[in-house]
């Protein structure tokens, strides 16, 4: 059972469709929290994009105080640079020193984060990558328009690095992003990013070149090329769209050849596809053949986690989104961020006053007390004892009502203040004063013991509860839902995701969102 966990939402703002994966950091490790995917146009809905982007991150209920994206590869200039040292604090000032001497122009209006990416204890091997505050800036205003202020902006390409967390990708692999407008490749060697290039040109230019031979929409053409896969492309403009979209991957990964012959290393070991275009019957063996490297597309393990991955949807389609996921855990294995200078992210003071309200109340209280306390001494002096004394006893009945007051009442004010400190920053204060055991007690309570219902997973994150069990009829499932729904702090109860195993087994997600103190009874 995973109590607590902070979640990470990774957001693939591709020119096709909108990915959002979201995972929780836990004790253990990461937790698959779902996965949900809006089209970037939608000719139905004419609403504003920021609008429809914020509908859809709260009807999925996602944690957008904790989202990643990325800069895409296009807006980005990448450099490596090798230098014989490793000393960090010598390579903060050395990278951009090297980077300036490079470009052709000032980097004034631009912003630069590196990683280090190789190299041993006396030497370092740099992949630096720059950025215009103009793109940053742009960015940050489209996500502000849905309600978004992400906590890391990444840098497409090295980013995919972080599947390695989640996929097993031994040895040298390149990653092939194969998006709709972009391609992007990353080469991983032993589970680190350590070079990675985007093409201007994506699987969108096989459906156009198709589109305009046979005289149909795109919506069309998509529907053919999904239909007919890579065969039916023979002796055909898209035939030959791809086979310029394979000569400049092939470029690329030429690209690579000095990076991987430094590491005593001939060739990857494969190829792993990922992204919409992957999908694409064929393409697989295609690229296989004509690059003369082993390709495959990603695939989840056989374990807990592998399963987790298939079951929230699409893994190639999904694969950016996951990676910029996995960015905002403990297990991200790249560190580029663009939230720098003024657009530094800000602490919400404010956030954190409300998670901690009671503890702000008791230590206010101990604060009265300390003053009550300090000014009794004086009043003593003058024969006013027992006025203060009888003044920290209401203080005291104010505070803990139907609790005599102890003989030594500021001692015990401070051990209160260090309890409820202790229980907000262990089991989490949730609205209605609830701690998480609470919740957790008072859903215990609530299930029917004649109720066939269990339970694999429970997770209280912030103000909602997230269930994840199996029954063997969709009655016990709603009766469950029925009998939650009599607690007056639950405010709303959703079921989704209802699936039918093997032997008829129905698996539920089950979602509770928590009332507002004001609104409960």
């Amino acid at each position: 059972m995973a109590m607590l966990a902070k979640s990470a939402l990774g957001l693939d703002l591709g020119s096709h469709s909108i990915k959002a994966f979201e995972l929780r950091q836990t004790l253990r490790g990461v937790e698959v929290g779902g996965a949900h995917v809006m089209p970037s146009e939608d000719p139905e809905d004419l609403r504003p994009f920021g609008e429809r982007l914020q509908s859809f991150l709260r009807m999925h209920q996602l944690p957008v105080a904790d989202a990643v994206c990325a800069l895409p590869g296009p807006r980005l200039t990448g450099r490596r640079f090798e230098f014989p040292f490793s000393d960090r604090r010598r390579l903060t000032q050395a990278v951009p020193m090297s980077v300036e001497d490079e470009l052709p122009f000032d980097l004034e209006g631009m912003l630069l984060d590196w990683e280090r990416v190789g190299g041993d204890r006396g030497s370092s091997e740099v992949a630096a990558t720059i950025a215009p505050r103009a793109e940053v800036a742009a960015l940050l205003e489209r996500l502000a328009e849905a309600g978004i202020d992400p906590r890391i902006v990444e840098a497409e390409g090295l980013v995919l690095g972080n599947l390695t967390s989640l996929y097993d990708l031994a040895g040298a692999r390149v990653i092939l992003d194969l998006g709709h407008r972009t391609t992007t490749l990353c080469l991983c060697i032993e589970g680190a990013a350590v070079a990675a290039r985007t093409l201007r040109r994506g699987a969108a230019s096989l459906s156009e070149a198709l589109a305009e031979e046979r005289g149909i929409d795109l919506r069309s053409a998509e529907e053919a090329k999904a239909e007919v896969g890579v065969a039916g492309f023979a002796g055909s403009s898209a035939g030959a769209a791809l086979d310029r979209l394979t000569r400049e991957i092939a470029r690329s990964l030429g690209s690579f050849e000095p990076i991987l012959a430094a590491r005593a290393l001939a060739a990857p070991d494969g190829l792993v596809l990922v992204g919409g275009g992957s999908r694409l019957h064929g393409i697989d063996e295609y690229l296989g053949d004509r690059l003369r490297v082993p390709t495959e597309r990603l695939t989840p393990g056989s374990d807990e986690l592998g399963r987790a991955l298939l079951a929230a949807g699409d893994p190639l389609l999904l694969a950016p989104a996951a990676a910029l996921a996995v960015r905002g855990t403990a297990r991200a294995t790249t560190s580029m961020d663009f939230r720098q200078d003024e657009f530094a992210t800000r602490f919400d003071v404010g956030a954190l006053g409300r998670q901690l309200v009671w503890t702000g109340v008791l230590g206010g209280v101990a604060l009265v007390l300390a003053g009550a306390l300090g000014a009794s001494s004086i009043a003593t002096q003058a024969g006013r004892a027992d006025a203060v004394e009888g003044e920290v006893a209401r203080l005291w009945s104010e505070a803990f009502p139907g609790r005599p007051a102890p003989s030594n009442v500021m001692g015990a004010m401070q051990g209160a203040v260090r309890s409820a400190h202790d229980r907000a920053e262990f089991l989490g204060v949730y609205r209605g004063n609830l701690s998480a055991l609470d919740l957790l007690t008072e859903i215990s309570a609530r299930v029917p013991k004649d109720l066939d219902v269990v339970f694999e997973e429970l997770n209280i994150d912030r103000q909602v509860v997230r269930i994840r069990g199996y029954s063997k009829s969709f009655e016990a499932v709603d009766r469950l839902r029925t009998e939650l729904q009599e607690f007056t702090p639950f405010s709303q109860i959703k079921i989704s995701e209802i699936t039918t195993g093997r032997e008829g087994a129905k698996s539920f997600n089950l979602t509770i969102s928590l009332a507002p103190p004001g609104e409960q009874a």
